[in-house]
């Protein structure tokens, strides 16, 4: 035998036996599809197969109606948007009807104080002027101006939920902590200050998904 006839047997043996190797793997990766699809029904017996296949047509059938639009889709996209859409044509969410499922995060704040030997009670009071807190104007619960609340057998107070009449009004307030005994008896207070908010912006209006 001349050797161009054996480089020419073993081209051909070659070639047989990659295609031996690509069945044999195609058969292999065919048993492990076999095995997973089995193994996902009996994992999940309410799954129907009919409907896996269903499901499995309709993104086929996306997918390559998604290639064949190419530019087109892109031209289309914003008019899309402008009429609520998703570029698969679904409606965008309704950004009112999800807030009213969903409230906002609005983050506390906690007004803390070390306590004080003898006091019974604490008084908190709060103002947006610092100048009611002066020697000369401060009156306790009698400041004009002024909103107080007591807290007992503790030594902090969380805002909002455990005073629902702090001010909602967004800004800087000051906050005077006094110590109060059994018969009434008040301290001069403890002034502290802080930025309150307890107001979350609003949600964007408008939005959506769409396919890149």
């Amino acid at each position: 035998m001349d050797q161009k006839a054996k480089v020419g047997i073993d081209i051909r043996h070659d070639s047989l036996k990659r295609e031996v190797t690509f069945l044999f793997v195609k058969q292999q990766m065919r048993e492990e599809m076999v095995l997973a699809w089995e193994d996902f029904f009996e994992k999940n017996p309410e799954k129907r197969e009919e409907d896996i296949w269903q499901r499995i047509e309709e993104r086929l059938k996306n997918r390559q109606n998604l290639k064949d639009r190419g530019e087109t889709e892109a031209s289309v996209k914003p008019i899309l948007f402008e009429k609520g859409l998703h570029a698969d044509g679904s409606p965008h969410a309704d950004p009112l009807r999800r807030s009213e499922k969903t409230g906002s995060l609005i983050l506390k704040r906690r007004i803390w104080w070390e306590p004080v030997p003898g006091a019974s009670s604490y008084i908190v009071y709060v103002s947006k002027d610092r100048t009611t807190f002066e020697p000369d104007h401060f009156s306790w619960e009698k400041t004009p101006g002024m909103i107080s609340k007591r807290v007992m057998a503790k030594a902090e107070l969380v805002i909002p939920d455990e005073w629902l009449e702090f001010p909602a009004e967004s800004g800087t307030y000051y906050i005077g902590i006094t110590s109060r005994d059994d018969i009434g008896n008040q301290s001069a207070p403890l002034l502290l200050s802080g930025v309150f908010k307890f107001q979350a912006p609003p949600a964007p209006l408008r939005g959506g998904i769409e396919y890149l």
